[in-house]
């Protein structure tokens, strides 16, 4: 992982905080903050959609750490991304 770009005053970082707080929830329902997402502007569906990309692109990275734990994400973000790889998604 590449520290040097992980400011924790920028508004991704504060962002992925307030995610972290709601995801630590045995009530958070990922099926429900999908649909929840559906009613974001079509641009913002994009943005979320090419930050997710990046997501499991840092998430595939031969360099991530894993454990028991998360070692299943590691390994299905490098199998999404092999078809990911190729595919490009504009921004509008």
């Amino acid at each position: 992982m590449n520290e040097e770009h992980l400011n924790e005053n920028s508004k991704e970082f504060k962002a992925a905080k307030e995610l972290e707080n709601a995801l630590n929830d045995y009530g958070w329902n990922p099926k429900r903050f999908a649909l929840a997402t559906m009613t974001f502007h079509k641009t913002l569906q994009q943005s979320l959609f090419r930050t997710i990309v990046e997501i499991l692109k840092v998430y595939a990275s031969p360099e991530r750490r894993t454990d028991l734990r998360n070692e299943a994400s590691k390994i299905g973000a490098q199998k999404l991304m092999e078809v990911l790889i190729e595919m490009q998604v504009p921004f509008i």
